[in-house]
């Protein structure tokens, strides 16, 4: 009880805009209580995760891990579920999202690539893939897919699958369009989304999908030019491998978000999903590459009924993809500072559906699917979050630095060999 009024206090300063989504103190790992704010720290394995100083005294008696290099008594921070909201039906909690996204249409702003980048390192993709939350449930930067709209959806099923859950039909949708980089005539543009299914009285069910992180050339202007899915293919761009390589703290497989998660029913059993999505537009949208704001305005204008996406599944590697339904629009998409920094869209690992289905992991090329030739069914450790930066100067061919005791590690680290 010590520590919890202050960090609601915390918590409640950071978040106090949004508190109907998410107002409560984060947990820790070993149930431990904070008495600060969380916050990275590259000497905790790389910014792997935020972490809070605590008591010492923890939940069940266990005595909390001493840092000497910061003089305190620390543990990783958890963002569980925030009942108050969770609880409420799923129209209630997409109309409370909607109405924040409504109140501002300032949109947010493009980093510089250093900034990108630097900022990047510096947040903790972990809080991507476990945080139980719709809004960011600490104040943080968003360095990709800052620019967007955001609007309401439905999915609708066809009927002619087994697929179990949301693949039968969803009422409660909300999507965000975004573009992950700046556009420009020299680069093009990245299209991508998050899409996010509000259910009864427990967490959203959330994914993302794009065409590449490559993106499309300037002289393809149809902002909705070519398929996409939850599955993107490896990038040669340097600059793209640095920041991809970023997540291999949160998945030894990020090229893939997981699905299992929206097959499950009202009591969270798993049921039947697919291997992969794929979006195949039925609409389109000029995208001049040198009038940006143009470009999101024409996105805005998609009536409200219109079809978005016919949606294909493709049951297993390898498998052809077939309709199972499409994504119509039922609340105006417009620019939101609320969508842009706050609406959050948890990444499923997909080491949770190879768990379900370690057949795929055997049908699959890890190297070129995953973006590591050893991903398994387990997620990495927090402890080798400083893996994921070695990994990613030997991915991009920096090979004039010179090997470290650390970068020997990965010759024995089979999960991060590549």
């Amino acid at each position: 009880m010590r520590s919890l009024l202050a960090a609601a206090c915390l918590a409640a300063g950071a978040l106090a805009q949004y508190s109907d989504i998410y107002n409560q103190p984060p947990d820790t790992v070993n149930g431990c209580e904070c008495k600060s704010s969380c916050k990275v720290d590259l000497r905790f394995h790389c910014n792997v995760a935020p972490l809070c100083e605590v008591y010492p005294t923890c939940r069940g008696g266990k005595i909390a891990e001493w840092s000497w290099s910061k003089m305190m008594f620390w543990d990783y921070c958890v963002y569980n579920k925030y009942s108050r909201y969770e609880d409420l039906p799923a129209a209630s909690k997409k109309d409370m999202l909607l109405r924040h996204v409504r109140e501002d249409s300032d949109p947010s702003n493009f980093p510089h690539k250093l900034q990108q980048f630097n900022g990047l390192l510096r947040e903790s993709v972990a809080v991507s893939f476990d945080s139980v939350s719709d809004v960011f449930p600490e104040p943080r930067g968003k360095w990709i897919h800052n620019i967007g709209v955001t609007g309401g959806i439905r999915f609708i099923g066809s009927g002619n699958h087994h697929y179990t859950g949301l693949f039968k039909g969803a009422e409660h949708g909300i999507i965000r369009l975004s573009v992950a980089k700046p556009v420009n005539m020299k680069e093009g543009v990245a299209p991508g989304m998050g899409i996010k299914f509000l259910r009864d009285g427990r967490p959203s069910a959330n994914f993302v999908a794009m065409f590449t992180l490559d993106g499309q050339p300037s002289h393809e202007t149809n902002f909705f030019q070519h398929a996409w899915s939850n599955h993107i293919p490896q990038t040669d761009d340097f600059g793209l491998k640095l920041v991809a390589a970023k997540f291999f703290q949160g998945s030894y497989c990020p090229l893939m978000v997981g699905l299992s998660d929206l097959s499950t029913d009202a009591a969270g059993r798993v049921g039947a999903f697919p291997f992969q999505l794929t979006f195949h537009p039925l609409r389109h949208s000029d995208c001049p590459c040198d009038d940006f704001p143009r470009c999101l305005a024409n996105v805005a204008r998609i009536p409200v009924g219109a079809r978005l996406f016919e949606v294909r599944a493709v049951a297993r590697p390898g498998a052809a993809a077939y309709t199972i339904g499409h994504i119509e629009l039922t609340e105006k998409l417009r620019a939101s500072k609320f969508g842009d920094e706050h609406l959050f869209f948890k990444h499923q690992r997909m080491e949770e559906d190879f768990r379900l289905h370690p057949d795929w992991l055997d049908a699959i090329s890890k190297k070129r699917d995953c973006g590591l030739s050893g991903p398994t069914t387990s997620a990495p450790a927090y402890e080798k979050g400083c893996h994921a930066h070695v990994a990613n100067l030997q991915r991009t061919n920096v090979s004039n630095l010179q090997r470290t005791k650390r970068e020997a590690m990965l010759d024995t680290d089979k999960q991060v060999i590549i």
